[in-house]
């Protein structure tokens, strides 16, 4: 959490000192205005476990097709919207397990990953507007394929994730001519529900409300048009769980270990501004 407060400050900090006394980036009008956006592109997921009691790591990737959808609605001194993010081609990888530094066990790893915001903000400048909300999340881990120590293992294992976070985020837009125009969006969440279950152990959920997620997107675009745009984004993050305690499940003590998703996507948009 230290970290992401720091990496908002220093980013807020960089963006007052550069843009408002650089005079070839002109504000975007304020006023009554709507956008919806479609989005369509790539996003890498790199999953790692840790676990210190047992000594096992893991590490794995999977690339997605996805699409995103946002909607936009802006008055005077409010804006409001939603948007989502929606895989709709998974990636695979062979996930490695190691305990203490030697490999114990390979599968092959599926992972999606969906979620959706709603926000409200205020246009304080346009290189800065503020706003917060909800988001809600589902990622969805598919093993099967196991191989223990060299020896094949039969079944499959789906893990889901479900949670509900606070949002607190800035925005900026400008334009650079007056019809090339850039954006960005830095992003934090902070999680106030989360539910894990996995197939492989039935009945038990674990419940842990310690994590966050951190995202920044960068793009640019043009207009051909007053209404229609079409650019190119880029964005990254961390979304971490510090997992949960061991707690019992029939005859044994299991648990959620901790775990990081960092994240980076290309997309490509089109929207229409009305």
């Amino acid at each position: 959490m230290e970290a992401g407060k720091a990496l908002t400050s220093i980013f807020m900090f960089a963006t007052f000192i550069l843009f408002p006394y650089t005079s070839s980036f002109a504000e975007i009008k304020k006023g009554v205005a709507s956008k919806l956006s479609v989005d369509a592109g790539l996003e890498q997921l790199n999953y790692k476990e840790h676990e210190p009691d047992t000594g096992f790591d893991s590490n794995a990737k999977a690339i997605n097709w996805i699409i995103g959808i946002e909607g936009l609605k802006r008055w005077e001194y409010i804006f409001v919207g939603i948007k989502a993010v929606i895989p709709v081609i998974e990636g695979e990888d062979k996930e490695e397990w190691r305990r203490f530094g030697s490999l114990y066990q390979t599968n092959t790893l599926k992972y999606k990953w969906m979620r959706a915001d709603g926000y409200l903000g205020y246009p304080l400048a346009y290189w800065l507007n503020p706003y917060g909300g909800l988001r809600w999340s589902e990622a969805i881990q598919n093993r099967y394929d196991f191989v223990v120590r060299g020896i094949s293992a039969a079944g499959t294992a789906k893990e889901e994730i479900r949670s509900w976070s606070l949002l607190v985020g800035i925005r900026g837009n400008g334009e650079i001519t007056s019809r090339w125009e850039w954006y960005y969006w830095l992003e934090y969440f902070y999680p106030i529900d989360i539910e894990v279950t996995n197939s492989m152990l039935p009945g038990y959920k674990s419940t842990d409300k310690e994590g966050y997620a951190l995202e920044l997107r960068v793009g640019a675009g043009y207009y051909f048009t007053d209404a229609l745009f079409f650019g190119i984004q880029i964005y990254g993050g961390r979304m971490h769980w510090e997992g949960s305690d061991w707690n019992p499940h029939g005859a044994s003590l299991v648990k959620w270990p901790e775990n990081d998703t960092d994240y980076l996507g290309g997309i490509l948009k089109a929207s229409w501004r009305f």
